[in-house]
């Protein structure tokens, strides 16, 4: 039998009973009539949860347990609550990621040792002053929730992140090339990635408007072909992303970004070809045995090319010409962009299917090229 590993702290005791799965927290608390006694409590799940689940029984019982510190709302309140989310669809892995990532970078070196009560104003503002712009935009927010918790168990009275707080100068942020492509752009650009691996994603982005990840996770069999009104249209569902570390993920952005995009025109028709050369099972855009191709490949590949804007600023594309060149009606764009459209018959009601889609992308093309419009590979 493996030797069991016993935890002492200052409160209670963690004793592993089964190495990386089971674990016992023995302690001292007044729960009931029978007043002050030893308790018991299994965990099952790690080390990490086990010391959640302790840090938890000492904020609830212990006599003199001292405020909670920022790190241990974050470890036992915030990030659960998120991991649900996750699990929910109510937010991706790779926000959440990210999340993690601030945190670790500008948050906890600061904070995670502080306890809730001594979160005041004033050092607040000199941690925001230390940071560039972009490090205190993506780090206030997370100290903000974390603050939240503490208020709503009433570690805090108040969230002192509900100040202003003077920002950093903007002039410490590196200006993003917000640039974009028209239609007739994208013609050249497709030129030079005709017939190359990297040809069908940017086909998915440039004219469905997906996200970088979305852009590689179809498979060839899930692409389907229609010919509505004269048009061909492409119809992709897009079901998985590939994450920044090349991790394939069913999860995507959130819950309307599970969707169906449609492709209209010569777009359509050289997808549907691809995909029609491919194994069923493969990835659109593969590592060249079926497999996915990670966006750190894609998009160093794409630099390399010297094409100009960078490739995820073709959703920005989309979004412009389908707009202002296609003429297609906004409120449609941004379900075929996977957004939340506002309002109660966004969020409870409209929820068009892939056919609909089609012949609202195909209708709007139609009417573009009637209208005197040139499809880019024509």
């Amino acid at each position: 039998m493996a030797k069991r590993s016993k935890r002492r702290d200052s409160w209670g005791s963690i004793t592993e009973v089964e190495r990386g799965k089971r674990y016992v927290i023995r302690y001292w608390a007044s729960t009931d009539e029978r007043g002050y006694r030893r308790h018991c409590v299994t965990v099952r799940g790690t080390r990490a949860d086990a010391e959640r689940k302790r840090a938890e029984l000492m904020l609830d019982h212990s006599k003199d347990a001292p405020c909670p510190t920022v790190g241990t709302v974050w470890r036992g309140y915030a990030l659960p609550d998120m991991e649900l989310m996750v699990e929910s669809g109510d937010l991706s892995r790779t926000t959440l990621d990210q999340y993690k990532r601030w945190w670790k970078k500008h948050v906890d070196p600061r904070w995670g040792c502080v306890p809730c009560d001594d979160v005041r104003p004033l050092a607040v503002q000199q941690w925001v002053s230390q940071l560039g712009y972009s490090q205190a935009t993506n780090a206030m927010p997370i100290l903000k929730k974390v603050m939240g918790y503490a208020v709503r168990y009433e570690f805090a009275v108040t969230n002192p992140m509900n100040e202003k707080y003077v920002m950093p100068s903007r002039t410490t942020v590196s200006k993003r090339d917000a640039g974009t492509w028209r239609l007739a752009d994208l013609g050249r650009v497709w030129g030079r990635l005709y017939g190359t691996w990297m040809e069908p994603a940017f086909i998915i982005a440039a004219f469905g408007g997906v996200r970088v990840g979305e852009s590689l996770g179809p498979l060839a069999g899930e692409v389907e072909h229609r010919v509505i009104d004269g048009v061909d249209v492409a119809l992709v569902p897009i079901r998985r992303q590939v994450e920044h570390h090349g991790k394939v993920e069913e999860r995507l952005k959130n819950r309307q970004s599970s969707r169906t995009v449609a492709i209209a025109g010569s777009a359509a028709v050289r997808l549907c070809d691809i995909a029609m050369s491919k194994n069923a099972e493969s990835f659109l855009t593969d590592d060249g045995f079926g497999g996915h191709v990670t966006q750190e490949r894609y998009t160093a590949n794409w630099r390399k090319l010297g094409i100009g804007h960078p490739f995820r600023n073709l959703r920005n594309s989309y979004q412009t010409w389908m707009r202002w060149e296609v003429g297609m009606k906004p409120y449609y764009i941004e379900v075929v962009m996977g957004h939340q459209v506002d309002g109660v018959t966004g969020e409870h009601y409209d929820r068009p299917s892939p056919d609909q889609i089609a012949e609202a992308v195909a209708k709007a093309w139609r009417d573009y090229i009637d209208g005197g419009g040139v499809d880019p590979l024509a």
